[in-house]
């Protein structure tokens, strides 16, 4: 929990795309301390002697996947403008990771015990030889368990996967390709593991002619009964 100290809370909203999703969590906190720096953000620093800035970040996103709904909490040691804080940042950063929103305040808890959902988009290509509207009607019925005759292991899967994905859709983008969008529990014992789940996806492919292409993470929420809260909305 960041206690109301007197000092100054910026919780930010930031995109990592294209080739930033190839480097580590650890190297990209690197990066961003030194932009930090450079864009001389009045940064609170932790007391000893190896004195730390007060930075975190919410739930890590795994390496190859992309996002335009990342979440960070900085504490100042004097007020910054928001606006500010966005241009100076953005102006430090590389391209391909940027400040989306900020919004300032002086308590919160942390962002990884406010967030329990997140959304994501995948995209899936399949065979041009089959027709778009038989692969996503196939990929709807097995994902809803209406698909009949599966083997053992497949309704184990599909029925693990599906008591795991919120308020999925399917749509049609151009050519062969389609976006598979759903929100799942992140950072508890529920959570849906998306590797596991992109596996099967691979592992049926040869059967419903689907390929992955890209995973991206499109926000995050707290999730309190049939409402999504921002995480903007939970910083006092």
């Amino acid at each position: 929990m960041v206690k109301n100290t007197g000092k100054v809370i910026i919780r930010f909203r930031f995109s990592k795309l294209k080739d930033l999703k190839y480097i580590s969590h650890l190297d990209f906190v690197n990066l961003f301390i030194r932009a930090l720096r450079r864009a001389e953000i009045p940064i609170a620093y932790s007391i000893g002697y190896h004195s730390k800035p007060k930075l975190s970040f919410a739930f890590a996103l795994k390496v190859g996947w992309e996002s335009v709904g990342e979440y960070g909490d900085i504490i100042l040691d004097k007020y910054f403008l928001p606006e500010i804080f966005i241009k100076e940042m953005n102006n430090q950063l590389p391209k391909e990771l940027r400040i989306l929103n900020v919004k300032s305040g002086s308590f919160s808890k942390s962002l990884s015990s406010q967030i329990n959902y997140a959304k994501y988009h995948l995209k899936l290509s399949f065979y041009p030889e089959f027709k778009k509207e038989q692969e996503i009607d196939s990929l709807k019925k097995l994902l809803e368990g209406k698909i009949k005759n599966l083997n053992n292991q497949y309704f184990k899967e599909v029925k693990y996967f599906s008591d795991r994905l919120v308020d999925f859709k399917i749509r049609n983008i151009h050519n062969n390709m389609l976006i598979f969008s759903f929100l799942t529990p992140i950072g508890s014992g529920d959570d849906l593991n998306l590797d596991s789940f992109i596996n099967f996806l691979h592992l049926i492919k040869n059967e419903q002619k689907f390929i992955l292409n890209r995973v991206l993470r499109v926000n995050m929420f707290r999730k309190e009964g049939n409402f999504l809260i921002n995480p903007f909305s939970l910083l006092k």
